[in-house]
């Protein structure tokens, strides 16, 4: 059955369905149990994830009508209550447990017999891709004048931009990190030019809370870029580098602070530009793309405790692009997708395929060059 976790759940949902007074009849009453449902998804709050039943799972359990039986979800090993579906929306509630999912066969055969999924590892904070109102794509831009523009979607059509904020021109550079206080809304941190770095919490709306400092000298690195839960804690993190190339994991603490930070990487100063897409590939870590300044793209898969797995070049021609950055899923397929600004100003989207690859790009928006930045 696979992990001591995934045996306590198995045991504590047993006991809980009994007590339902699920009745036992013979299990010869079903044809095959079937193999142990499976969960896919990013689990990061804000993320879905869902469950994969084999198609002849307690087949017969139903009095020979077919597949017959109840879904049950567990937080590190207690039932949520309520949750039968097959897909489940991850909450602020969930973060930094371990979900799984549990087929139970029907009242009516079986007696009450069990299929376990295996646990996701702690289900991550909200990051970047959770956008900062809740949907799933929404672009942030900084005009000449310092004025902060939000710019949602509604479906498959943008809203009207609105202003979310004045005088931003002060800050040389601004990212989000996700939810980095531990309220569940997306955040935005952004420093000064004496180096001191501010967390903006988000109020779930497209507006701020007072902002609060948060960091003092980060002027000493030329790049900062939040990945998401980059060590597999639950809460989000920052990658910051030094001009000389030098990689650093700063990891989140939930609260608004900073952990201790660890040298993740050297030689990173060939990149002129870091996006952070969120999982890139389908494993359930959070990755990272990088262009370096003949215009090749590489992807970095993160190994979801701090560190990498593999890398490989997943694109050329990017140094066309006078910006290039990740948002989240822009057409809702399930995968993360990137943005770039063309030389004309146009917004492309290169549409991810969920395996580090692509399948294809569009034309979002054109306009976009009056911004300078964009995140």
């Amino acid at each position: 059955m696979g992990t001591f976790r995934r045996r306590m759940a198995a045991a504590l949902l047993t006991a809980a369905v009994a007590a339902m007074a699920l009745s036992p009849l013979p299990a010869s009453a079903a044809q095959s149990s079937g193999p142990d449902p499976v969960l896919s998804g990013e689990a990061f709050v804000g993320g879905k994830l869902s469950v994969d039943i084999g198609p002849y799972t307690f087949y017969g359990c139903g009095g020979g009508k077919g597949p017959d039986f109840t879904i049950y979800w567990t937080r590190d090993g207690f039932l949520v209550a309520g949750e039968t579906a097959r897909t489940y929306a991850l909450q602020p509630d969930d973060t930094g447990a371990r979900m799984a999912a549990h087929v139970t066969a029907s009242k009516t055969a079986c007696s009450g017999e069990s299929l376990h999924s295996d646990e996701t590892k702690p289900v991550g904070a909200a990051n970047r891709a959770a956008g900062f109102t809740g949907r799933s794509f929404e672009l942030l831009a900084r005009g000449t004048d310092g004025a902060l523009q939000l710019y949602g979607r509604k479906g498959s059509a943008w809203e009207a931009a609105r202003t979310v904020g004045w005088g931003w021109n002060i800050f040389n550079l601004t990212f989000s990190p996700g939810d980095f206080n531990g309220d569940g809304k997306g955040d935005v941190i952004a420093r000064d030019s004496a180096g001191t770095l501010y967390l903006y919490a988000g109020d779930g709306t497209g507006g701020w809370k007072p902002a609060q400092t948060i960091g003092k000298g980060w002027n000493v690195f030329d790049t900062i870029v939040s990945p998401g839960d980059f060590n597999g804690d639950g809460h989000n993190d920052v990658l910051a580098r030094e001009p000389g190339g030098a990689l650093y994991l700063y990891p989140g603490n939930g609260s608004g602070g900073w952990l201790a930070r660890t040298a993740v990487g050297q030689g990173w100063q060939m990149m002129d530009a870091l996006l952070t897409p969120g999982d890139f590939n389908g494993d359930g870590n959070v990755d990272v793309l990088a262009r370096d300044r003949s215009g090749y793209l590489y992807f970095y898969g993160g190994n979801g405790a701090g560190g990498w797995t593999r890398s490989w070049l997943v694109g050329v021609g990017w140094n066309a692009l006078k910006a290039a950055g990740a948002a989240g899923d822009f057409d809702n397929d399930g995968f993360n997708d990137v943005y770039g600004v063309d030389q004309q100003g146009r917004l492309v989207i290169y549409y991810g395929n969920g395996r580090t690859g692509w399948r294809g790009s569009e034309i979002a928006g054109s306009g976009w060059s009056g911004f300078t930045t964009i995140f």
